[in-house]
This record gives C-alpha cells, structure tokens and sequence, in this order.
C-alpha cells in the first residue's frame, strides 16, 4: 500500500480554549482522529518531525536558516547560517514579551534601512545581516556555531529571558542580540515609527542556525510542499519536489506507487497568537480545500496515511479503520490547550 506522510503543524492547538470551536469542519476532523490508529511519538515540534522524517541529527540543532537558503538557490558554504528575525520587545517589570512582525506593518524599506544599519556597525566583527524579504532576516558568520537556541514562533508572546541561546557559544550570541537592541533602540527607522503611531522593530531574535546536515541514507520519498525549508531538505537529499497550488494540482502528480510527504503550514503560526476565532476560520478553509479531499482520496485509492500535527502523536489512518463508528470524539482528547 503507498503511503503520504502529512504534515500539518498547529492542526490539534494547542489553543488558548477550545469550548467554542464547533465548525462542520471540526466535527469531520474529530471523527477522522478518532477512528485512526494512535501512535506517541517523542517529536513534538513541527523542526523535530521533518528531523525524523528526513534523518537529520536530532541531538544537533535544526539548520532550518540554512535549509531554507538552500531552497530558495542562496545558500553558500563556509559559514554557518541564522534566521535573525525582527521583532517587537515589550518590557513589563522584569521581563520582555515578544512579538513577531505580525501585526508590525514593517515596509520593505524599512527593512532594508534596518538591514544596512546592522551591516555598518557588525562588518568588522564578520557578522553579515541579509534580508529574504521584510519580515525575513538571516545572518551569516564563520564561527561562534557552537549554541543552541528557540525557533520564533515558540517564543511568541511569551517572557523571551526563558528563551535565550543556550551552549558553548551562547555569552557571545546574547551580547550581539542585546547590541542590535541597542542599536534597533537609536535607529531613526524607528523614530519615525513611534512619531506615525507604529511600534518600533526594538530586538532581533536568533533562532535556527547550523550549516548544512549530511545527506540521509533514505528510501525515496516524494515532496510536495510550500515552503523553502521543505524544497531544501529535498535538494539536500536529491529528492523530487513539486511545489503545489491546491488539491487538484496535488492529487495530479502524486506517484501512487511511492511514499510521499506533503507539508501543510498554514496553520503554523496562528497556534502562537492565541486567536481562536482566526485558527478556526483558516482550519475551515484547510479542511475543506485540503484535508477532506486528501483523506476521501487516498481511502478511495488504498493510500495509508501518517498525519502528523506535531505534538507528540502521529494519526495513522487507512481504509482497514473506517468502521470504527464506536470511538471517543471528544474535541479535548484531540486539540491542546494552554493556559
């Protein structure tokens, strides 16, 4: 039987609550979950799965700046590579909650002003500042490698000192992240926000960096994705990609005779926000233009599917459990909360 691998980071929360999420949608989901076959697992981040499934290092940092570099054709060897994303810190008391550019409203010039103040002031220390685009920063450096840190979206709205770079490197991490701090602190990009009523691009958080794993001694796997990372992780590993617009153009090209991975991340970030209203509006849009699809398709054509939320369980589902009528369809046992 061929197999999908189907990734959907956020799909089960967590949530801040979850008593009001009563879609069509929602209840289609819980039945689908409650008649799979569950397996714990010990991945329960959306880097950790694509880790395991990719035969990347998991006692390593993830290099998903580095990953991500190489799917848009800009990687280059000889460095190691950083995600340096632009943020907002809100002080309170002793601590400091971050926010990432959702919500922002930074212009590309902006971004670009920004860029260019980093490159002045860090040239002489080796440490290089490169945009992707206005809400994408990267950094690149020769060494100081050694450090371990959190991807941005983890550390949304939450107090970033719990947060901070971790390792042999760290000391040396912590000091730029609190020099370009002090330097986003003095720029007149953001003296000219706070003066237009806009919060100000005050820190920058460090998250993601390595240089390049290894090659994976894998069976072949089909990619179908759309976003940079995964297109890297199937040129490191000369793997077929295909990027995808929708269903139809999915279901068009998937071999029937292969294992095959798709990666759905429109739910990534919404789980950071905390907004349920928002996370249920984008899942009804996923589920009816993705997943319901997906799951009728691959019942109809014996595909198994390993659907992975990311958060320590993998959904195995296939046509030998769609009978299972008498199962626990509990929203609670199926979508996290937080507090």
């Amino acid at each position: 039987m061929a197999q999908l691998n189907l990734v959907i980071p956020g799909l089960c929360g967590p949530l801040p609550e979850i008593d009001n999420l009563n879609s069509e949608s929602v209840k289609s989901l819980l039945s689908w979950l409650a008649k799979a076959d569950r397996q714990t697992i010990s991945q329960k981040s959306f880097y950790d799965v694509l880790a395991v499934l990719f035969t990347v290092d998991e006692e390593k940092p993830f290099p998903a700046a580095a990953l991500s570099l190489l799917g848009r054709g800009q990687y280059t060897e000889g460095s190691y590579w950083f995600y340096i994303d632009p943020v907002y810190l809100q002080a309170d008391m002793d601590h400091a909650i971050l926010r990432d550019t959702h919500g922002l409203d930074l212009t590309q010039h902006e971004s670009e002003a920004l860029i260019e103040e980093l490159n002045t002031h860090f040239n002489e220390d080796g440490i290089h500042f490169f945009m992707h685009d206005k809400d994408s920063w990267f950094l690149n450096i020769v060494d100081h490698g050694n450090v371990s840190t959190t991807p941005v979206n983890e550390v949304i709205s939450r107090n970033v000192y719990a947060f901070m770079p971790q390792g042999e490197d760290a000391l040396f991490w912590k000091k730029v992240m609190n020099e370009v701090q002090m330097l986003l602190h003095h720029s007149a990009v953001n003296e000219k926000r706070i003066s237009n009523n806009k919060l100000p691009v005050n820190g920058a958080w460090l998250w993601g960096g390595g240089k390049l794993p290894v090659k994976a001694s894998q069976h072949k796997m089909d990619i179908y994705g759309r976003h940079s990372l995964i297109k890297g992780l199937a040129a490191l590993n000369e793997l077929d990609y295909c990027p995808i617009s929708d269903f139809g153009n999915f279901s068009g090209r998937i071999s029937r005779q292969s294992a095959s991975l798709l990666v759905l991340d429109d739910l990534f970030n919404i789980t950071s926000y905390g907004d349920v209203t928002v996370w249920q509006s984008t899942f009804n849009e996923l589920y009816t233009n993705w997943l319901e699809p997906i799951l009728s398709w691959a019942m109809k054509n014996k595909i198994s599917i390993n659907l992975y939320p990311c958060n320590g369980v993998c959904y195995q589902i296939s046509g030998k459990n769609k009978f299972r009528f008498f199962c626990d369809k509990r929203i609670e046992k199926y979508i996290d909360t937080y507090e």
